[in-house]
């Protein structure tokens, strides 16, 4: 074998060497990750099932120029059950207070499948027994909960008519489990988004149980 013979070796096998590398390289590319939500962007789009096996997107919503309300829910939870309680019932009360300006009210629990929060007869029964009557949305695999990044229940977004996100955090400034603030988020960012004005207050920290991803 004369010495062009062995170059022109060389060269095939290294070209052959740097065309794996980069097929290995391509394999082994990690997947782009759906955006998190972010105040002031369009809220990241999702379908979700509820507690009667009815599926519900999000944008079908927002294409009808509905401000929607998301709700990060637990039934076992102390800081939502006095939210529920019949002395208090914010979370009925503003709903009904709305019902009438294109509101919708979603609750999504996001625990884990073998989480008993996650209980598809215990969530039907506290339903009823809270007298909730807008959807329970299940997320037992974590995805819509993590996307929004919700660690809490409850734990609260409202969503304009446009599609974006517009206010994260608590329902109110009462952080302990006995009774609600007197300052409520959600109603007073309600509020002024339906009067056409900049939430005042687009964030706050979020008090409550851990969801159980």
């Amino acid at each position: 074998m004369n010495t062009r013979t062995r170059l022109v070796g060389v060269l095939a096998l290294i070209g052959l060497g740097i065309a794996m590398l980069g097929a290995g390289n391509v394999a082994q590319a990690p997947k782009a990750q759906a955006p998190k939500a972010q105040i002031g962007q369009p809220a990241p789009d999702f379908t979700l099932t509820d507690l009667d096996g009815n599926e519900h997107t999000l944008s079908q919503y927002s294409a009808k120029g509905q401000i929607v309300v998301l709700e990060w829910f637990s039934p076992l939870c102390p800081f939502v059950k006095k939210h529920y309680r019949e002395d208090t019932g914010t979370m009925l009360a503003i709903e009904q207070d709305f019902k009438d300006e294109s509101v919708v009210w979603l609750r999504i629990n996001s625990s884990r499948a073998s989480h008993r929060a996650a209980d598809l007869d215990l969530n039907k029964q506290t339903a009823e027994k809270w007298s909730i009557t807008s959807p329970i949305l299940l997320d037992p695999q974590g995805t819509i909960g993590r996307t929004y990044k919700a660690k809490r229940t409850p734990e609260m977004y409202i969503i304009d008519a446009q599609g974006v996100l517009v206010y994260h955090g608590a329902i109110d400034n009462r952080s302990d489990a006995q009774s609600p603030g007197e300052i409520n988020y959600v109603r007073n960012g309600l509020d002024e988004l339906i009067a056409g004005k900049e939430l005042s207050k687009p964030t706050t920290k979020a008090y409550g149980c851990t969801i159980k991803y």
